[in-house]
């Protein structure tokens, strides 16, 4: 299985005591969160991955690569935690709480779901590590680090995309992506622009080089890939309708949020289609065309404006650290600019959805 090698990849050279943190009930429960939000079990081909990718997947390949590239174990723990709070459909659920353009809603605290673990707060202490020190991923920039600047949880996200969801990179090309990585916490003792911002207020950052036949344009190139399948229509409205399936399920008791966060996708969609109401989900997921509205349109018309995800990562280029702009010129703004893309964000999309189900779901868009 594809997704095996990529996890392989990941773990090389990491170490084996994070092995018995994966196998407690926190982290095994993410086997059944998917990274994508659900498009695993949608009609539309071109949104449906080509292997399942869990979040558990996910968590341990941040972790195992967190300790390779810093050998620190509350920074690999941090890591393995980051996504403990997950509920089934993960952004979706955003989505269903008005919240797309910051995708904040959808998650626990991670400190609260730890602390109902036994198994794995005695590991904690066995091997000496402070709860505190490792229920925010934000405290270590290898972590979770904002926009522009890579972090291990937005590179898993940037090579899982174009590895089983977009479908547009070999297993290959990944793992030359994942050799380019290098993590640099300080840039004490290296020249670099003085009037550069980024480089001024440096605290730790991943930094991408040249890799025997990948180059940068490759890596950019793959971020734009990530950034720009967000973005399409077809997502944008399976993201907002999924939102308002699980409302509307929640609301009529079908299922509640603490089955969303206790139940895998799978169990959630039997636990739905096997009720007398499961026709609506069984429309929406059988849905395969998305289209920009037109005046006469009478289907369900949605607007999405979603979180951009991007990133801009620095280099590391004749012997120092840089900005892209610095090695390839105008070739940076070429890949990164989604300015159309993110204009499209404001036209009206409409997908086949039937009758009925437009009708019961209508009453739950947002205004």
């Amino acid at each position: 299985m594809l997704v095996e090698k990529y996890n392989n990849l990941n773990k090389q050279n990491s170490n084996s005591i994070l092995d018995k943190y994966f196998e407690t009930k926190t982290l095994q429960r993410l086997k059944g969160k998917g990274l994508f939000c659900g498009m695993d079990y949608v009609g539309i081909d071109s949104l449906k991955p080509r292997e399942y990718y869990s979040r558990y997947d996910h968590s341990k390949n941040v972790a195992y690569t967190a300790w390779k590239l810093s050998e620190d174990l509350k920074v690999a723990l941090a890591g393995a935690f980051h996504d403990v709070g997950s509920l089934s459909f993960a952004h979706v659920n955003s989505f269903k709480k008005g919240d797309s353009l910051k995708q904040e809603s959808d998650e626990l605290s991670v400190k609260e779901v730890l602390l109902r673990d036994k198994e794995l707060l005695e590991y904690l202490y066995q091997d000496g590590i402070s709860l505190d020190d490792v229920i925010d991923g934000a405290r270590y920039p290898l972590i979770d680090k904002k926009i522009p600047a890579l972090c291990l949880d937005r590179v898993d996200g940037i090579l899982a995309t174009c590895l089983f969801w977009a479908k547009t990179h070999s297993f290959e090309q990944i793992e030359g992506f994942y050799n380019m990585l290098t993590y640099f916490e300080t840039l004490n003792g290296m020249t670099f622009d003085m009037t550069n911002e980024r480089l001024l207020n440096f605290n730790g950052e991943i930094v991408i080089s040249e890799y025997d036949d990948v180059w940068y344009e490759d890596f950019f190139d793959a971020i734009g890939v990530y950034s720009k399948l967000l973005l399409t229509k077809e997502d944008r409205y399976l993201m907002e309708i999924l939102g308002l399936t699980l409302k509307y399920y929640e609301d009529i008791g079908i299922i509640s949020e603490r089955d969303l966060f206790e139940m895998s996708e799978q169990e959630i969609i039997s636990k739905i289609l096997d009720s007398k109401y499961g026709d609506i989900l069984k429309d929406v997921l059988s849905l395969d065309k998305v289209e920009y509205a037109k005046d006469n349109d009478s289907g369900l018309i949605l607007i999405s404006k979603p979180k951009i995800r991007q990133a801009n990562p620095l280099c590391w280029g004749h012997m120092r650290v840089c900005d892209i702009y610095e090695i390839t010129g105008e070739f940076f703004r070429e890949l990164v600019d989604l300015s159309e893309d993110i204009k499209l964000t404001d036209r009206p999309i409409v997908g086949n959805l039937s009758k009925e189900t437009m009708k019961v779901l209508s009453r739950y868009r947002r205004k």
